[in-house]
């Protein structure tokens, strides 16, 4: 056995003849303790403690046994006697354990190492799943360092056990029941040890739901579904598909009932229920069948009976329905109905003047349909009554009066003469003028009311004799622009006084006398129609009247003329009242240009597209009717679109990533819109009311399309041709020039501050005088670089001038501050290299 030694030094003291003392140092050796050998270690799988043996050392007081842990971590404990007891290890790691002899001043070298692996740690990041379709859990967890394999056992409240087990990190319990709460038990093993258990849950498919019933509320053609309880399920969707499959609906409940509404009428659904909890779906219970409301009939016809006081009403035929039920309502509540087993019924004794709304629905047991589209109706309007007839005689035609009657739309009234010769007016109110009268001749009057169905009986009759024939041969003149009607007629034997009569179709009443053949009417309207007549008297109803003549005034000038622009296509639409008599109109649009357009139109609006930007034009509209045009109204001005802002240019000031936009006025401009938009669609504006705008925030090294237009308040111009420009980078600010002697030449370093902006290469370039003649000129460049320097041999003696440019895809900076210099002469070059030398 070899032992070790310890030196130990001991101090004495000598002491010599001429008393002087002298210390001197002893070594002295002892032995260290012996390595300690046959090393164990048992593991306790139940409380992870570890056990370690040892033969006892010789020379060994104490003993420290170290347990060095693969991932670094270490633990350590001390004895008196050959064993040691590890209570605090780290699970799942593999352990180096050795031991070391210690006398309380030496210890010895480690003993062999053994290896033990504690036991696996409990697992983590558990992930319970169910795989609906299946009916199969799938279990997941973390894998954890020297395990084996696992073991995953479930049990659930029905008494139901599985398990399984993977030397993975997942597995798969098959045929799990349905609407369980499984528990899980999850354990990692080695080969000697297992882990704690980790636990977890896992719900199954729910179970599908029982006795499924339905019932069927008619009035809304709905289901109310009703089922058992399911285990399992927080909530349920019942489901009910039409036997052909064309629809489905459902409906979806906490509890154990819902309705399936917005069902298909006519039809068979076959109806079943599943049960849903946070992650699957049961399979769908048995299905139950139910039959729908029937369908109302899809076409409704009704054909009054006027005289008879009766309505027919038919439908198609509808084979699920076992009998129909007509229904025709007043808007006032009350109804008429009638029931059918075929495809017409008929309702009689409708009272006059009333609306109904008349609808059929199919009725099969005790459930009827919804109703059919309600069809409007209404029964003959009642006898017109209160009929008042008066003559006009100026115009020989009867203003007839009467009473609103009950279910009227329109009335007719008809005058027939002895003779068979009639004439007739319709109207939508209580009047209307039969015109057109026999002279001398006496008419029966008849009033009838109408809608859409049917006509009334006729009204009580009345009688009228028109006024008697006489004077003839009356003619009558106007100029279009004048306010007088010359009428001139022949004379009558016997009659020395005339009287002319017009009466406007606005009853207003001219007049004007005459002891000859002629005479004016003054003060007449524009745009009427004047019935003229003659008599020998005030009585116009005498027996010297002549028959009317009818004649037309020229058209009124065009008012309230109103004026708006259409903007896309430069243009503007007038519109205006209509103008009396008029048969068309022409309107006439003048720019201070001298653009003028013209537009003519049979209606009151016109449309001019086109016009000049930026103008002011006068607008007028004139009506004509035969060869008559009227005065022209008042002048309306009008602001064409404004021109697009011209000559515009761009300038970008790269310091503070502006760009500065101006241009020349545009013509009828208020305010000018300025945008700079780069390729991927980005935009930056400006809004002005001057000439000019600054648009911050661009974006170093980005390219810019510049555009404008101009608006007047209410339409803008077009944009302006796009210039292109970019947000070029500055020039370096701080430049400097540093100079070396070479021989027979200078070489000049230029350096510089990089640039804030992305991509930027820069270049430099010299120029100057070489030697300082004028006529040696000296222009060098380097080539682009992303650097910030660069250096050029320069000749003796030669003035330079040195700019740094900057670019990126945005464009060239402008150069740089100029820095000048004259470069060493040939003296100072052999000065300095002499200088070297020494």
């Amino acid at each position: 056995m070899q032992l070790n030694f310890f030196l130990m030094t001991v101090s004495a003291s000598i002491s010599h003849h001429d008393c002087r003392m002298t210390q001197i140092r002893i070594p002295i050796l002892s032995p260290v303790p012996c390595v300690p050998n046959h090393i164990q270690a048992n593991l306790s799988c139940g409380s992870g403690v570890v056990d370690v043996s040892w033969q006892p050392s010789k020379g060994a007081l104490s003993y420290t046994a170290v347990a060095q842990g693969s991932g670094g971590f270490a633990s350590s404990c001390n004895s008196s006697s050959t064993t040691c007891e590890f209570s605090n290890l780290l699970c799942g790691l593999t352990y180096s354990i050795s031991v070391t002899a210690s006398d309380r001043v030496c210890t010895s070298a480690p003993s062999n190492s053994v290896q033990l692996d504690t036991v696996p740690c409990e697992p983590h990041g558990i992930v319970a799943q169910m795989e609906c379709s299946s009916h199969t859990g799938v279990v997941s967890w973390e894998q954890g360092d020297h395990v084996a394999s696992y073991l995953v056992q479930a049990s659930s409240p029905d008494g139901h056990q599985t398990y399984c087990s993977s030397p993975t990190t997942s597995c798969r319990l098959a045929s799990l029941h349905c609407g369980q709460a499984y528990n899980l038990t999850l354990t990692a093993q080695d080969s000697h040890c297992n882990s704690h258990n980790a636990f977890s849950q896992l719900h199954s498919v729910p179970c599908a739901p029982t006795n499924v019933q339905t019932s069927l509320v008619c009035l809304s053609n709905s289901v109310a579904v009703m089922w058992q309880s399911a285990s399992g399920a927080l909530s349920y969707q019942a489901e009910g598909i039409t036997v052909g499959g064309t629809h489905m609906t459902n409906c979806n409940s906490s509890v154990t009932h819902c309705n399936l509404e917005h069902l298909l009428c006519g039809e068979t659904y076959n109806v079943s229920v599943l049960s849903v909890d946070h992650t699957c779906s049961s399979e769908e219970s048995l299905f139950t069948q139910v039959q729908t409301a029937p369908c109302p009939p899809q076409t409704v016809d009704v054909v009054v009976n006027c005289s008879a006081g009766s309505m027919t009403v038919t439908w198609p035929a509808n084979p699920e329905a076992q009998s129909f039920h007509v229904r025709a309502e007043t808007s006032g509540g009350a109804f008429l109905s009638c029931d059918s087993t075929s495809t017409s019924c008929s309702i009689s004794g409708l009272p006059c003047g009333q609306l109904y709304s008349v609808t059929v629905t199919s009725v099969r047991g005790g459930c009827e349909s919804q109703r059919s589209t309600a069809v409007n109706v209404t029964s003959a309007p009642c006898v017109p009554q209160g009929e008042i007839g008066n003559l006009d005689c100026v115009t020989n035609s009867a203003w007839v009066t009467w009473l609103q009657a009950k279910g009227a739309e329109s009335y007719s009234v008809l005058a027939v003469e002895r003779g068979g010769t009639n004439s007739s007016c319709s109207a939508t109110d209580l009047h209307c003028n039969v015109p057109d009268l026999l002279c001398g001749a006496t008419y029966t009057f008849h009033i009838t009311a109408v809608n859409s169905f049917c006509k009334s009986a006729p009204g009580n009759a009345f009688q009228i004799q028109t006024a008697p024939c006489a004077l003839t041969s009356i003619t009558a003149h106007t100029d279009c622009y004048s306010s007088h009607i010359t009428v001139s007629w022949q004379l009558n034997d016997g009659s020395s006084f005339y009287v002319a009569t017009a009466e406007g179709h606005d009853q207003s009443i001219l007049m004007c006398n005459s002891t000859g053949t002629s005479c004016d009417l003054s003060r007449a309207k524009c745009g009427m129609q004047y019935t003229i007549i003659i008599s020998g008297s005030s009585d116009k109803c005498s027996s010297l009247r002549s028959p009317p003549l009818k004649m037309h005034t020229a058209p009124c000038a065009p008012q309230n003329i109103t004026v708006n622009p259409v903007c896309d296509s430069n243009g503007m639409t007038a519109a205006w009242s209509p103008s009396l008599g008029a048969e068309s109109y022409s309107l006439t649009a003048s720019s201070r240009d001298g653009d003028v357009r013209t537009c003519r139109s049979t209606t009151n609006n016109c449309t001019l597209l086109h016009l000049h930007c930026g103008q002011i034009y006068d607008v007028s509209i004139t009506a004509s009717a035969g060869n008559c045009t009227s005065m022209a109204s008042q002048q309306v001005t009008f602001y064409s679109v404004p021109c697009e802002p011209q000559n515009m240019t761009v300038e970008v000031q790269c310091d503070t990533g502006t760009a500065t936009l101006s241009w020349v006025e545009g013509q009828g401009s208020l305010q000018y819109f300025t945008m700079a938009q780069t390729m991927d669609g980005h935009t930056l504006h400006c809004d002005t009311t001057s000439t000019s705008c600054s648009i911050p925030g661009l974006t170093c090294g980005t390219l810019y399309n510049f555009s404008a237009l101009a608006s007047d308040g209410a339409c803008n111009s077009s944009l302006t041709v796009p210039v292109q420009r970019g947000a070029v980078p500055c020039p370096p600010v701080t430049v400097r020039v540093r100079t070396h002697l070479m021989v027979d030449a200078t070489l000049v370093r230029v350096s510089w501050k990089f640039v804030y902006c992305p991509d930027v290469t820069y270049l430099v370039r010299v120029t100057g005088n070489i030697q300082g003649n004028p006529e040696s000129l000296m222009d060098v460049s380097s080539y682009w670089t992303d650097t910030n320097y660069f250096e050029f041999p320069v000749p003796c003696s030669s003035s330079y001038s040195v700019t740094v440019f900057a670019q990126n895809s945005a464009g060239v900076s402008r150069p740089s501050q100029a820095v000048t210099g004259v470069t060493g002469t040939r003296q100072h070059v052999k000065l300095s290299m002499l200088k070297k030398k020494v």
